[in-house]
């Protein structure tokens, strides 16, 4: 999806450049526009624009990876967060459990193809519950609130081992906030 992104942003930026050497290079010998041209070209414009952006919206809102409401998700992980671990479970996770560190919690690996909904709360401070692609790029992602239970719904379409990191700094021991998912066939 980034190089896609990264070519319309170069024909965008040179079409934008175009525009603007053509408007400096053409007032040398300034000339009177009359009234009505002047309301014809402006409502040109307008509605020219208008249709390019109705044509982008149409294009591309389907293609957004959020699902639609009414969806409900295959499998819920419960993700709870505290300095410095990530704990996942399939069922509920209770505040004294979240802030025991002799309670182990762990998940069945993730099938893949499935919608997953992440429920991610903290004990303590915020947090960011970062899930990042094999190779290393940033997935998704969302914050960890106290008090607060955020919903991170993705569908993983490839098996592999999916590293989880804290995006958020939160304390001297952020760089060993680490965890893993298993996505398997």
């Amino acid at each position: 999806m980034q190089i896609p992104a990264l070519y319309i942003f170069l024909i965008w930026s040179a079409i934008t450049a175009a525009i603007f050497v053509y408007v400096g290079t053409s007032n040398k010998n300034p000339g009177e526009l009359s009234l009505p041209v002047y309301k014809r070209v402006r409502a040109l414009l307008f509605f020219g624009l208008t249709i390019a952006a109705v044509a982008f919206l149409w294009l591309t809102l389907p293609l957004m990876p959020y699902p639609d409401e009414g969806v409900t998700p295959d499998r819920v992980i419960y993700v709870s967060t505290k300095q410095f671990a990530f704990k996942m479970s399939d069922q509920p996770i209770s505040r004294e459990d979240a802030l025991n560190d002799e309670v182990f919690l762990s998940i069945e690996p993730i099938k893949a193809g499935e919608l997953i909904e992440f429920r991610v709360s903290t004990a303590d401070v915020t947090h960011g519950f970062g899930i990042f692609t094999p190779q290393g790029t940033v997935l998704t992602q969302t914050q960890s609130m106290n008090g607060y239970v955020n919903r991170l719904r993705h569908r993983f379409s490839e098996p592999g081992t999916y590293p989880v990191l804290c995006l958020e700094f939160c304390g001297i021991g952020h760089h060993t906030m680490k965890s893993q998912l298993q996505v398997v066939n």
